[in-house]
């Protein structure tokens, strides 16, 4: 049994180690505003102008 949840942390162990760095560089980052236009922003389907 212990080998079994040895084995499943073993497995998992880069998966954590991957969410830990990347929310530590998500955090580290600083946040950009979107600068979208209006028009895209509020109009989500575009029409071909003819």
């Amino acid at each position: 049994m212990l080998k079994k949840i040895l084995l499943v942390l073993l497995i998992l162990s880069p998966s954590v180690f991957y969410l830990y760095i990347v929310n530590k560089d998500q955090k580290s980052a600083p946040s950009t505003p979107d600068t979208t236009p209006l028009e895209k922003a509020h109009d989500p389907y575009q029409t071909p102008e003819h």
